[in-house]
């Protein structure tokens, strides 16, 4: 129950106004004026017929960049330097590439990049994370550290005057790191935190989906984290990871802006001195999916009213000998946003929404090339369809002559605003030699771009471009979606948009002491007597409970009635009731379910369809009443923890594994002397669950606990039961979903 309880919080605030306190005109205020009439013929164009008015110049032709004097050489622990003079300004710019990103994570460690480069930051064995916040304060700097794809990110950046202050921080935060514990649990929350607002944000959702669709769970891209990939990342799975990745000889170094570079090898060598030489593991290596016809994913979102749409299929590798061709016919596409094709199609001839794009990872490999915009639901097949039309055109007859003139001036006249600040110019180069490309990549990349004509792009674009073959991803209201797509003739995957994107990897058990077993099962035998006995427990089909008390909603105790009437083996109904006032119902069946709840803006209540997630699945096969028969289950996986006092009472402790695909270790406190079970406890996305359990009552033969207090992070349930029913006579339309109000 606890854990449905977040998703009634929504109703708590209310509606929000929609109406202006401030009077305003309609329109511009001259909605009753005359206006000038405009003879037939004529037009309101002020500019038409001008003849004093300057023409734009003609664009340039594209040439080289000059780049100051690049340094190169290797430290004696084999770091690799590049050292760049500019006295432009009077600062220096560090930025450390590690090749240590989330295409080397292995499944069951999925995160542990991002967290290792955010914990970089937390503490050294000098500072902690506040002392080092105010020595790169006290000069004015910055330092950060952020994971990409492909490599993990260390920067920092001071005044000249203030170099050493890089010399000794950069260093220290990469060879002398002590993750502590407390920092990574601030980091764990914020991770979680951002999964949590995915549910909320139907773009990154739909980003997320297409990448899983695209690649498969047997592919790194495929992989999307969840809530349990962030919670099983321990501080030994970051130590182990920063020990295997960082050593010098697997890092790029880049000091830009106004250095004396003769001087900054030699610091160079003390500072880094003390970071020791290790050996690299390989990078691991994924077979490529195939692709082969359509594949539509329908991420049903119930009141959501807009449609996040993405096409996607395999892009290109940057080392490419197309990959210019494939920045001049994506620009024209969908890369030059309000100049390109798919904007136009959608927004000034369509009049479906304010734009579309498209783009392509520059990765080492193939990487995705994804079609991204959104709509009114009423429109999102339509759009889909000017979408494909126009990928389709692209295929055939590649972008004119025009076209490509245009994206060929306006990627190259903005190419060198790229290298304005001395960070700029250390992140191109970091750019360019992770993926072995080297400084002529730079220098020369607008000339390359300028090489770049109709007949070579439309030859790129029909190369990996395939309108029939592709990924598609919408992010809305399946009541609105599903009747479009029926129309259309289009197959499709329905999936709810809580539910996992990428399956969780399996998670290793350790095996079981058979003798620690036998007690276990000792204890939860004495246990089921104590409660009433396995028969008559395992004889109950239904029972209703009515609960009140208060839980947590916005740091404030709010009071909650809930009546909870579950039918086994797979039917469930709740009736609850927030600060007396906001009303939910929440009813499942197998594997459908309706819900009422208010709208948020207005306040009336909605119906909609829901589909019952791992959470509410798991709630169900942990009912606390029923709990013990999962645990004297003969294929049951239980054993014994250390004992425990809990309120100066000694407790026995059983470990109870949740069967796949909740895989979630539960313990349960026995009290030794009762025999009835006053705690349950697991941690589910590195948070610790717990229920606490008082004040047991006999109902028909069977031991109730009558209090109940819920905890977690951020919340606390007080419940306390006002009448419980076992068997009670139920009506079957319960769970008929009702007409619209």
């Amino acid at each position: 129950m606890r854990r449905i309880l977040p998703l009634l919080l929504v109703a708590a605030c209310g509606p929000k106004p929609t109406a202006s306190p401030i009077p305003t005109l309609p329109g511009d205020g001259d909605r009753n004026v005359a206006k000038p009439t405009v003879p037939k013929g004529a037009t309101n164009d002020p500019w038409a017929n001008r003849t004093d008015l300057i023409a734009a110049p003609a664009p340039k032709p594209p040439s080289a960049i000059e780049l100051p004097n690049i340094e190169e050489y290797k430290l004696a622990n084999g770091l690799q330097v590049y050292a760049i003079k500019t006295d432009r300004l009077p600062v220096v710019s560090m930025q450390l590439a590690v090749r240590a990103g989330r295409m080397h994570e292995p499944r069951a460690r999925l995160g542990v990049s991002e967290y290792t480069a955010d914990m970089l930051v937390k503490g050294t064995k000098r500072r902690d994370a506040l002392a080092l916040a105010k020595a790169i304060d006290f000069v004015g700097g910055t330092i950060a550290a952020d994971a990409t794809f492909e490599a993990t990110l260390v920067s920092c950046s001071v005044l000249s005057r203030n170099t050493a202050t890089c010399l000794e921080l950069l260093p220290e935060m990469l060879t002398q790191p002590t993750f502590p514990d407390a920092e990574l649990t601030k980091i764990r929350e914020q991770l979680l935190g951002n999964m949590r607002q995915r549910l909320d944000d139907a773009a990154t959702l739909a980003s997320a989906h297409v990448q899983n669709l695209l690649w498969g769970n047997d592919h790194v891209r495929g992989w999307i984290d969840s809530e349990q990939s962030i919670g099983a990342i321990r501080r030994d799975d970051i130590v182990a990871w920063h020990k295997a990745w960082f050593v010098p000889n697997n890092a790029i170094l880049v000091v830009a802006g106004d250095i004396d570079l003769k001087k900054l090898k030699l610091d160079l060598e003390r500072a880094f001195g003390v970071w020791k030489k290790g050996t690299v593991p390989p990078a691991p290596q994924y077979k490529e999916p195939g692709l082969s016809g359509s594949r539509i994913r329908l991420v049903d979102k119930p009141g959501q009213t807009q449609t996040h749409i993405r096409i996607a299929q395999f892009g290109i590798k940057h080392d490419d000998p197309k990959f210019f061709d494939t920045l001049v016919w994506n620009y024209v596409l969908g890369g030059g946003v309000f100049n390109s094709r798919l904007t136009k199609v959608v927004r000034v001839e369509g009049g479906k929404t304010y734009g579309a794009s498209s783009s392509f990872d520059r990765n080492l490999d193939k990487g995705s090339f994804v079609v991204q915009t959104f709509t009114r639901n009423s429109e999102a097949v339509a759009t889909t369809k000017l979408l494909l039309g126009e990928i389709a055109k692209l295929d055939k007859d590649g972008p004119t002559k025009e076209e490509v003139a245009t994206a060929v001036a306006n990627i190259t006249g903005g190419y060198g605003l790229r290298f304005q600040s001395a960070s700029d110019l250390g992140g191109a180069v970091i750019g360019a030699e992770l993926h072995n490309f080297g400084r002529e990549y730079l220098t020369n990349f607008p000339l390359q771009v300028g090489k770049v004509d109709a007949d070579s792009a439309k030859a790129a674009a029909a190369d990996i471009l395939d309108p029939k073959s592709y990924v598609l991803v919408m992010v809305g209201d399946a009541k609105d979606l599903e009747p479009q797509l029926q129309k259309a003739g289009w197959k499709y995957q329905k999936v709810a948009f809580n539910e996992p994107i990428s399956p969780p990897p399996p998670v290793p058990e350790t095996p079981i002491d058979p003798k620690q077993a036998a007690v276990a099962k000792q204890l939860v035998d004495e246990a089921l007597v104590a409660k009433g006995g396995k028969a008559k427990l395992a004889a109950i089909k239904a029972f209703k409970v009515v609960q009140s008390g208060t839980t947590t909603i916005g740091g404030q105790n709010v009071p909650i009635e809930i009546e909870r009437l579950s039918v086994f083996p797979d039917r469930m109904r709740i009736d609850a009731t927030l600060a007396q006032r906001v009303k939910v119902v929440y009813a499942i069946d197998g594997k459908k379910g309706w819900q009422i709840a208010p709208d948020q803006k207005t306040g009336q209540a909605i119906i909609s369809d829901i589909t019952p997630d791992l959470t509410i699945e798991f709630e169900r096969w942990r009912e606390p009443d029923f709990i013990l028969l999962r645990a004297a289950d003969a294929k049951a996986k239980i054993t014994t923890m250390p004992d425990e006092n809990i309120d100066g009472k000694p407790h026995s402790v059983v470990k109870l594994r949740a069967p796949a695909p909740f895989d979630v270790d539960i313990n349960l406190y026995i009290d030794k002397k009762t025999k009835l079970i006053s705690r349950m406890a697991y941690q589910e996305a590195g948070q610790t669950e717990a229920d606490e359990f008082g004040d047991y009552k006999d109902v028909k033969g069977i031991k109730v606990a009558h209090k109940r207090d819920s905890s977690g992070p951020g919340k606390t349930t007080h419940l306390v039961i006002k009448s419980i029913e076992w068997d009670p006579k139920v009506d079957p339309k319960l769970w008929d979903k009702p007409a619209a109000p």
